[in-house]
This record gives C-alpha cells, structure tokens and sequence, in this order.
C-alpha cells in the first residue's frame, strides 16, 4: 500500500507493565506539522498542529516514546522531538519497517494511530488500558465515510495496538511504502483481534478523521461547544462560558497571556481572603466573583473543559482562599456574634451537599453555581449586608432541596397509586 493510504495495527496479548510506544505518521496525505491551517486546540490551551496534540494526548495517557513515520524531516519536526527530549520522551523518524526494528524491543506494547485521526482523551486512555492487541474499528456507514476502509462493512477508527511480532513482519517493507498503511492490511490478512467502537464516538466528535483548514476549524468549534457545555453552574453556562469562547481566539494568540490566565484564578482569591479577614465583605465577594469568572475561562482555554470527569468549579486552592474569605468576612461583619458564622457555614455545607446528591437538572444549574451564590451574596451584601445576604441565600438553598424532595415524594406516592390501581 502506497503512502497515500491511511494506517493501520494488530494483536496478541500485551503486557502491561512493559514501555509504550506509539506509532504516528507525518507522512503523504496526512496533515504536515508546519501546515498553518493544522492548527487544534491542544491542552495546553494555544493551538498546535494535529501531531503535537496526537504526542501530548499520548504522553498524558503514559506514552513516553514516539516513532513518527516521515518523508522528509522538517524544523517544525525537529523542534517537536526537542520539546519531547525536555519532558523525558523520545520522538524518532522512521521511514521505513527496518527503522522501526532498532526501536521496539521483546514485549513492547506499540499504539498505531493514524496521521489524521483527532481521538479526545477520556477514549484514546481507554483503549490503552485494553489488555489486548486489536485494530479498532466503526461499521460501513456513511457518516464514516472518511476513514479507511476495511472491507464492505467495516471501516479502521484509526488506532490499533500491535506487538513486536507485527512490526517484525515489515522488516523487508519498501522504503516508499506506508508504514501504517502496511501494518492495517497485515494486520486484517492474519485476522488481528476487531474490537468495534460505538457510533457515540464519532457522532460526538470525540473520534475524527481531519485534513484542510475547514475541518480544523469545525473541530475547534466542537471543542469550544464542549468544553462550555461542560461547566457546571447556571451563570458559569450562560454567561461565563459565551464571554469565554468570545476571547479565547484573542488569548490563544498571546502565550503570556494564557499564562497569567492559569495564575489568575488563585490569585484573586487570596486577595478575597485577605479582603474577607479585613472586614471588606463587598469588596471580598466581588474579587471571589472575578476569581470564578478567570476560572471559567482557564478551562474554556485548557483541556480541562473537555474532561467531564474533572471538578467543573474552583481549583483546591481556589475553593479554600474563597471559603476563608467567607468566613473571614461573615465573622467581621457580625461583631463577633455567631449568626453570620452559622449562616457562612450554612452555605457552605449545603453547596458541598448538592454536589453529592442526585437534582433535577434546573437545581442542579442554580445550586451548584457559585458564581449564582457570589452574584447573590454581592447583591444581597450591597442592599441589606453581608449576614443578611447570606442568611436568604441559605434560606433559598433549603427550600430548593426541601421542594426537590418533596416532589420527587410526590412522583414515588403517584407511581405506587398507580400500581395499585392496576
């Protein structure tokens, strides 16, 4: 198969203790690394080419050491095996099955992934922790028309995992064959393990073939919906996250920029801290706020936006300077009298409670926004004080769960009626 073919994979059983490898390619059709239209919204928030996030998805995952099949060896590549060389991974070139031999040893693990496959991380870790050799694959439909084709009915997803064995095979490849694209049709002739990939996947966007600039830029566009579709909390969604992807595209152009964001968010809670514990509740709860809203947009910027598993709020830190600045300012404010300290408390304790329980999605957007709770408590803190303001907010948190409660009692005592009626 020549190189303007896609990639390809195999099995047996794999040892998981043993170091992985991960086969790439910047070779024929796919996507070259100095191409200006292969820009992705990597990890690290500023964009890259579809390789750098292929290698820095990977070595999240575990992958420390990287084969790239090349053609030719350009300086945005060797500027890529650089940054490898200084976060302790190896990137070598190979162009052909016989380089590929001085580099794998006797019970390597090798990940194939296709030049042009845009894979999300929650599924490319996934499929590392299979205990077995495969080719991944999707059904014949049209919607899946731009991956490779196996046979009538089934398509390459685009990752496989060999053994050495496998690479073995190659060792007499043609210098001008592709790599991967050799390594699928062996892999499908010796009848390697087909381990079929859900629909969801690409229906979702997290499993994606990608070539020219429109495709990088829907892409992108995808990760953005995402990343803010992820964000807990009604302000943090509706208003937080639209503002975010308006000035991500500027933030992505300015590198210092991206970091100042990443310190930001800590930062304006210490001052909230120490505003808190001075006695300025106004001035406190307005820098928490600012210290929620540079938060959302760090992870509207980051990779952190597209892993639902990850805490969708405050850093650690964050929350602690912000808790601090609570109870900081409820204890000032109340002249050493303990209602503003049972009602900082009070609010605390039932935000950390609707994180833990079960709520209807409308509850859920309110009670567990604390950019809401920081709006409300500014408000309330200008009109009334800062005790009152959070005594209401207690007061609405209680009956939000109180009503959740007592209609899902009400829904529990309508199905047992109807069960007896029947």
């Amino acid at each position: 198969m020549r190189r303007n073919g896609h990639i390809g994979p195999m099995a047996s059983t794999i040892n998981l203790n043993k170091t992985t490898i991960a086969l790439l390619s910047a070779a024929g059709d796919n996507v070259g690394p100095a191409d200006p239209s292969a820009a992705i919204l990597g990890p690290n928030a500023s964009p890259g080419t579809l390789l750098e996030y292929q290698v820095t998805t990977l070595a999240r995952a575990g992958v420390r050491r990287f084969l790239v099949e090349v053609e030719n060896v350009d300086g945005a590549l060797l500027a890529l095996a650089d940054r490898c060389r200084e976060r302790a991974q190896t990137m070598e070139f190979v162009r052909s099955g016989s380089d590929i031999q001085r580099f794998v040893q006797t019970g390597d693990r090798i990940l194939v992934q296709s030049g042009a496959l845009y894979v999300q991380y929650a599924l490319l870790d996934a499929l590392l922790k299979v205990p077995e050799n495969f080719i991944a694959t999707l059904d014949g439909r049209d919607e899946n028309s731009a991956f490779e084709r196996i046979d009538l009915n089934t398509r390459w997803a685009g990752i496989s995992v060999v053994g050495p064995d496998t690479i073995a095979a190659l060792r007499d490849l043609p210098a001008d064959w592709s790599i991967i694209s050799s390594l699928l049709r062996h892999a499908v002739q010796t009848n390697i393990t087909q381990k079929p990939l859900p629909q969801k996947h690409v229906n979702e966007g997290s499993l994606t073939i990608i070539r020219g600039a429109q495709d990088f830029a829907a892409l992108n566009r995808q990760i953005m919906v995402k990343r803010i579709s992820n964000l807990n909390g009604l302000v943090e969604r509706r208003i937080f996250g639209p503002f975010s992807a308006r000035l991500a595209p500027i933030i992505w152009q300015n590198p210092v920029l991206i970091k100042v964001i990443g310190y930001t968010p800590p930062l304006l809670a210490g001052v909230a801290a120490a505003l808190g514990l001075s006695g300025f509740a106004g001035a406190a709860i307005a820098s928490g706020l600012a210290a929620l809203g540079f938060r959302n947009l760090q992870m509207a910027i980051s990779q952190e936006g597209e892993d639902s598993d990850w805490t969708q709020s405050l850093s650690i830190l964050t929350w602690v300077l912000f808790i601090v600045a609570t109870f900081g300012a409820a204890y000032l404010d109340t002249s050493y009298t303990n209602d503003g300290l049972f009602a900082a408390f009070a609010v605390t304790a039932l935000s950390f409670i609707s994180l833990r329980t079960a709520l209807p999605t409308w509850a859920e957007a309110v009670l567990q926004s604390p950019a809401l709770i920081t709006s409300l408590a500014l408000v309330g803190t200008i009109l009334a004080g800062f005790t009152f303001a959070l005594q209401w907010i207690m007061v609405a948190q209680l009956g939000i769960l109180v009503f959740v409660a007592w209609k899902e009692g009400a829904n529990e005592t309508k199905k047992e009626a109807s069960l007896k009626r029947r």
